[in-house]
């Protein structure tokens, strides 16, 4: 599949610039021959230390094969790798490659809130809309007095969209965790467009009561399924993304981690992680536009039913690869995932190659491959097989990398490196490896999460940030505007989401003044003063003593004197009228 030219490893730079120009701290910008990566391109996750014992077997040193030899033997005394591609019979895949970028349909959405409604469509928030308002209707408010009828009433499209766009400016002012109340001050500290939209009474009211399923069937699900609250949502979310978008030929597949320490009957323990608890996904992106085509929640131990689930990493994989079955593109993915048995896997039944780190206790790997003498720093051996090799490299002293690929079939080196070059393997791994985790970064440089209780929430949180990235690749490719940075497009969206939802907010004669004033100038616009006439100066009654000074707005019908209330004989129109005549 992969040829020793450098030309077959180049992968196209696109507008991948805009996403990373706006953090690149930790951008390299010395790799021209792979996607540039925010997580660099360092090999410290696939290093290994090396034991006494792993060039050992029953008690005795094993001798390691020279250079010279031809066959290396795996630990199973089975699994047989060649020293030359040729011994190997190397066979690649004759896929021809899909042109990548938006499918058809969807290149005709130009606009933000037009991109952003291929993900999230009328479908997905007609359903978030229904069982809102069924929510609002089943909480006992009226028993509270204190309450505001305005803050408890039911909610509508357009002001569904507000909140969803006001989540999306939050993440602008980089509000994660913190108190929502500081951008709703009046005092100048605040954001305007906050206040305008909406009190913050009505935000959390709302984000508390937004519902994803049927609560009529919503124990029977619940019984069967740990995630029924949101599969519908997320599926159908899912397979928008799937929909839209036509990947490049190099994927990345990883676990992404989402914190979360509230109630939730599949969180879990991770140790390795700052946050200790949260919720495990797994996520299926493009390597080079980070484009997320799959994604799938761990929902821990299922009860008995038909939402029953392997978390083995080969059926992980199996699940998260079907959507790019039989193309021929190479997945990458680390040394959690990869065996031989999977690789083979995938080649046989999906049609694709894959690269990923390989863990030093398999059992196919020769014992000449976890040692590193009589090797010196900086060498690698090579194992080759009909559908994939095997590279062991020594980066270090006591230090080894294996890496296993159906993707390359020949000892090229990068020559990069200077006096130590390393397997192209290693470079090509090292430049796809950081798909989901760049994604990962990207979400959240405007994250939207906010103090929340809720794991549906959290959930919804999650489909808003894949959902401003991914809309954001597809706006830039159906506008051909590379220079557009992605804090300019979530504004926009944000922005955009609100306007409906603000107009409605023009004819609230209620608002302060000021406020109004704003609105219409968001609105685009104009807020006209009252008309003079309809303005009543108060005026002296004519009939009280001067020493009370008393003031008026009222004036009688024949004499056109102003006259107080205490003057006046109350009548009603009909009886008026016959006076008159």
């Amino acid at each position: 599949m992969a040829s020793s030219s450098s030309k077959k490893q180049t992968m196209m730079f696109g507008f991948c610039e805009a996403l990373l120009e706006e953090d690149t701290s930790n951008y390299d910008c010395n790799n021209d021959d792979y996607p540039h990566h925010m997580g660099g391109c360092a090999d410290s996750d696939t290093e290994q230390e090396l034991s006494d014992d792993d060039g050992h077997r029953d008690g005795h040193v094993f001798v390691q094969e020279t250079e010279d030899d031809t066959i290396y033997t795996g630990k199973d005394g089975t699994t047989i790798w060649y020293s030359n591609p040729n011994q190997a019979n190397v066979e690649h895949l004759s896929i021809k490659p899909s042109i990548p970028g938006v499918n058809p349909f969807a290149r005709n959405a130009k606009t933000e809130v037009e991109c952003w409604n291929l993900f999230f469509n009328d479908d997905i928030l007609e359903d978030i809309l229904n069982y809102t308002n069924e929510e609002i209707n089943s909480k006992t408010y009226a028993e509270n007095h204190n309450t505001r009828v305005h803050i408890v009433k039911e909610t509508s499209m357009d002001e569904i969209m507000a909140l969803l766009g006001l989540m999306y400016i939050t993440g602008l002012n980089n509000s994660t965790g913190y108190n929502l109340t500081d951008l709703w001050r009046s005092d100048g500290t605040g954001v305007d467009i906050f206040r305008m939209t909406m009190s913050l009474q009505r935000f959390n009211f709302l984000q508390g009561c937004l519902r994803f399923d049927d609560a009529a069937t919503r124990a029977q699900r619940s019984a069967v399924d740990n995630i029924a609250l949101v599969r519908a949502i997320f599926d159908k979310f899912v397979g928008n993304c799937q929909k839209v978008y036509n990947p490049n030929h190099f994927l990345t597949l990883d676990v992404k981690y989402i914190p979360f320490r509230g109630e939730c009957p599949f969180r879990q323990f991770m140790p390795k992680t700052s946050a200790a608890y949260g919720i495990k996904m797994y996520s299926l992106v493009d390597a080079k536009d980070f484009y997320t085509i799959n994604m799938e929640i761990n929902a821990g131990n299922q009860p008995s039913g038909p939402y029953v689930t392997s978390y083995e990493p080969v059926d992980i994989v199996d699940r998260l690869v079907r959507p790019v079955s039989n193309t021929g593109r190479n997945i990458t993915f680390d040394n959690y995932f990869t065996s031989i048995p999977l690789v083979t896997y995938l080649l046989q039944e999906h049609m694709l190659t894959c690269t990923g780190a390989l863990r030093k206790n398999k059992k196919e790997i020769p014992f000449s491959f976890l040692t590193t003498q009589p090797r010196g720093v900086g060498s690698s051996r090579f194992g080759f097989q009909k559908h994939m090799t095997l590279v062991s490299h020594v980066p270090k002293k006591s230090k080894i990398i294996l890496l296993l690929s159906s993707y390359h079939h020949d000892k090229t080196f990068d020559l990069k490196g200077g006096d130590k070059p390393k397997p192209e393997i290693i470079s090509f791994y090292n430049a796809t490896k950081t798909g989901v985790e760049n994604v990962d970064k990207l979400c959240k440089m405007y994250d939207v999460r906010n103090y929340c209780k809720s794991w549906p929430i959290l959930i919804l949180f999650t489909m808003l940030n894949i959902a401003a990235l991914n809309s954001y690749i597809v706006y830039m490719a159906n506008n051909d505007n590379p220079k557009l940075r992605r804090s300019e497009y979530v504004r926009k969206l944000g922005l955009a989401l609100v306007k409906q939802h603000l107009k409605t907010r023009t004819d609230k004669n209620n608002l302060p003044r000021e406020l109004r004033k704003r609105i219409f100038e968001q609105v685009g616009e104009t807020l006209l003063d009252p008309p003079a006439s309809d303005v009543k100066p108060y005026k002296r009654c004519r009939d009280c003593p001067s020493s009370k000074d008393r003031k008026t707005k009222y004036c009688c019908l024949e004499c056109k004197k102003p006259i107080c209330l205490q003057h006046v004989i109350t009548m009603c129109q009909n009886c008026t009228s016959l006076a008159i005549d």
